[in-house]
């Protein structure tokens, strides 16, 4: 076994391990089912993201673990077993169903299609190990009906909790370099110290009370807000994190009947249900908004790209492209403007000031090509090539050779006119001639 392995099969025992037993004092003592359960979702996640020939060893693991958490609670052996079987089975079931329906595994729960066939999975597991929890305990003597609503949501939501926590972390690599990444990541670390604040405020009751003078359900919103904060500087890793806080503290304050769900509750059923699905509302908050911040992020930094490549693509063969804006009167630069023109880019704004610097007797040619153009876009695309002389910053004159054409918009009008602009040489004129 290398030291990766054996690093990763000690990580998953001991946060397994820490939320399972954790998890177990949070026990119904009715149903002898859980409040929540996000070790399961630690295991979804890991079978998502591991190598399948890995299965059986993970698969093991969490039973192994489970079995044991639930023996040190006092439950009984039959339903520790059936519940710990139940999750063995249908949480690979779940992880094959999201790796089979998704199209780039890399991407995580980063992107929309994903992030919906993982809620997809969460929801087809979840239905099944009900069923096959409620015919286990029937079999086994016990009276389901009680607290099959209390297991069956915290089984989904402890995945929706859990398994990003690992599909996230398992990607994540460390970048913290420059004032900018080092500045976000305190930012970060100031929204996740106020969501602990507000939970904790929100969600005991004598806290509650003796800051704000209340514990009312509207103080459940406050911790929301930090973790779509956390999602936009953390990203995905941050929301997580946030999430998972979120969730144990919001669950263990609810069993003690503290809370804006505990109070308001005569049922503790009732009171932890509520709890169990604000937990998944803000668990689907938090992972639809990473979702989509990831993706804009990524659009973004294609097209920052590929303006890098246009941009090194008109440096390295001296040219200019231009885009003329017919309403505003405005022309936008794109190269290495002072080289080949011998100005700055600032001078050449507008149409009136690159005019300016046209020859008097080339002015009227392009002025001419520049009408016809505007007044005819839907015109078959001629491109020939115009030169004109143009004066640089010392008044002297050089050739520019210019192509360029109009691009009409859905109301066949003149949107933009778009080219691009070289300067041409002595030796290129020779070329010419021959």
């Amino acid at each position: 076994m290398n030291d990766t392995r054996a690093l990763r099969i000690l990580l998953f025992v001991s946060v397994y391990g820490a939320l399972a037993f954790y998890c177990m004092t949070l026990l119904d003592p009715r149903g002898y089912s859980n409040m929540l359960w996000p070790a399961g979702g630690i295991a979804f996640g890991t079978l998502m993201v591991s190598r399948r020939r890995e299965w059986p060893m993970w698969i093991l693991l969490a039973g192994a673990l489970h079995f044991a958490a639930g023996l040190f609670s006092d439950r009984p052996i039959s339903v520790s077993a059936l519940y710990s079987v139940v999750d063995m089975i249908t949480l690979p079931c779940g992880a094959a169903l999201w790796r089979w329906g998704v199209k780039h595994r890399a991407e995580g729960l980063a992107t929309p299609r994903n992030l919906v066939w993982f809620f997809g999975a969460i929801v087809v597991s979840g239905v099944v190990g009900l069923c096959l929890c409620i015919g286990g305990l029937t079999l086994a003597g016990f009276t389901p009906t009680t607290s099959w609503a209390v297991w069956t949501v915290a089984e989904m939501v402890g995945c929706l909790v859990g398994a990003p926590l690992v599909v996230t972390w398992s990607r994540f690599q460390a970048k913290i370099s420059g004032d900018a990444s080092l500045r976000r990541f305190w930012i970060g670390a100031v929204w996740l110290v106020l969501l602990v604040v507000t939970a904790t405020i929100a969600f005991d009751g004598p806290t509650a009370i003796a800051v704000l003078g209340s514990a009312r359900y509207e103080l459940s919103y406050l911790p929301l807000l930090f973790v779509v904060l956390l999602a936009l500087t953390w990203n995905q890793s941050g929301a997580t994190v946030g999430i998972l806080i979120l969730a144990l503290i919001a669950i263990d304050q609810t069993n003690q009947g503290e809370g804006p769900f505990g109070i308001m509750n005569t049922y503790r059923d009732t009171s932890l249900i509520e709890a169990q699905v604000y937990i998944g509302a803000a668990a689907i908050l938090g992972l639809i908004m990473s979702a989509l911040i990831a993706h804009s992020r990524k659009a973004y930094d294609a097209m920052h790209a590929r303006s890098v490549e246009i941009e090194a693509a008109l440096v390295g063969s001296q040219h200019l492209m231009y885009v003329y804006d017919p309403a505003a009167g405005t022309l936008s630069w794109e190269g290495d403007v002072e080289t080949v023109l011998g100005i700055p880019r600032a001078s050449i704004q507008t149409l009136d000031s690159l005019m300016a610097r046209v020859h008097e007797a080339d002015r009227p040619a392009l002025q001419t090509a520049l009408q016809e153009r505007l007044s005819n876009p839907l015109a078959p695309i001629v491109l020939p090539v115009e030169r004109y002389r143009f004066a640089d910053a010392d008044g002297d004159w050089i050739t520019i050779s210019h192509v360029g054409s109009a691009i009409a918009d859905s109301n066949n009008s003149v949107y933009r006119v778009a080219g691009l602009i070289s300067r041409v040489t002595e030796s290129h004129d020779r070329r010419q001639d021959r």
